[in-house]
């Protein structure tokens, strides 16, 4: 990879850095906008299923509906409906593309034709539109969307994040390392996940707190508890199984990845300098919304 390359690669995560900051903003101003302008109440999904009231959850198209004529309010139907489409899509090939790709291929059936792993994907992907119906129903049980969003966040991303960071700076990690690892941490967040809606007085001990309460607290610190079980098992299971060569690591692992200089690039087209104004903002953003 020439330096080149490598300050495009770097340059387009940290642009995806700053609009990723953008999200809460996107996420919680129409809530607050609809709270402020709307001439009822809106409640927790569980309440509105009881009352028949509406709930945060639609607040954008009670918005949409309330301020927008038939021309913008067909924009604004269609835009929502293409970025769900659009998510829908990358979800549902990603998952086909992993399972097909990472896990039935290797580890299942080695040696088949390019139509057999063609034929699975598929199957996979129409398997992928059920569980996806499914879980729209799941989310009804939730108060909102965004509850929902940060419990799936915990169960999966979380764990994921420490998988992928250990394989990135530590050559030594090992393949069944980082999937015992990452199945540690998912199993730890769901059942802390399941003991507090079994027991909700159980938040006290995942938050190490007695003032703690359900929701935020509760979804933090499992999302530590699953890190911490991540790594652990990632490390123990590493010092018992053997490393890969170092010669299969090279661009994958720091210490065994040449880097390009980039020094001769002006100041402001340097990744670095665009990543330290993405880490000033994320502080601001923090302490203005502490």
């Amino acid at each position: 990879m020439t330096a080149k390359d490598l300050r495009s690669a770097k340059l387009g995560t940290v642009i995806g850095a700053f609009f990723k900051m953008m999200v809460p903003l996107i996420v919680i101003l129409p809530g607050l906008l609809g709270r402020a302008v709307l001439p009822f109440e809106l409640v927790s999904e569980p309440v509105a299923q009881q009352t028949g009231a509406h709930s945060y959850n639609e607040v954008l198209p009670l918005m949409l509906v309330r301020y927008c004529g038939p021309g913008l309010l067909g924009l604004g139907v269609t835009a929502l409906i293409a970025g769900f489409m659009s998510g829908m899509a990358g979800n549902v090939s990603a998952f086909a593309t992993v399972w097909t790709y990472d896990i039935y291929q290797p580890l299942i059936r080695k040696q088949a034709t390019d139509a057999h792993y063609v034929r699975m994907g598929r199957w996979c992907t129409l398997l992928g539109v059920f569980v996806s119906i499914g879980t729209a129903y799941l989310v009804m049980s939730f108060r909102s969307i965004i509850d929902y969003a940060q419990v799936v966040f915990v169960f999966f991303i979380v764990p994921m994040f420490g998988t992928v960071v250990l394989g990135m700076l530590w050559k030594r990690t090992t393949p069944a390392a980082g999937f015992w690892g990452l199945l540690a941490g998912i199993l730890a967040s769901f059942f802390l996940w399941l003991w507090v809606r079994l027991d909700p007085s159980a938040v006290r001990f995942v938050a190490l707190s007695a003032d703690a309460k359900l929701g935020m607290a509760d979804n933090i610190y499992r999302a530590m508890w699953s890190l911490v079980a991540n790594v652990v098992v990632t490390v123990v299971v590493t010092l018992f199984t053997k490393p890969k060569p170092a010669h299969e690591l090279k661009g994958l692992v720091y210490g065994l990845t040449e880097i390009p200089s980039e020094g001769h690039f002006p100041i402001f087209k340097r990744p670095i300098t665009w990543a330290a104004a993405v880490g000033i903002g994320f502080v601001v953003l923090n302490i203005i919304f502490w």
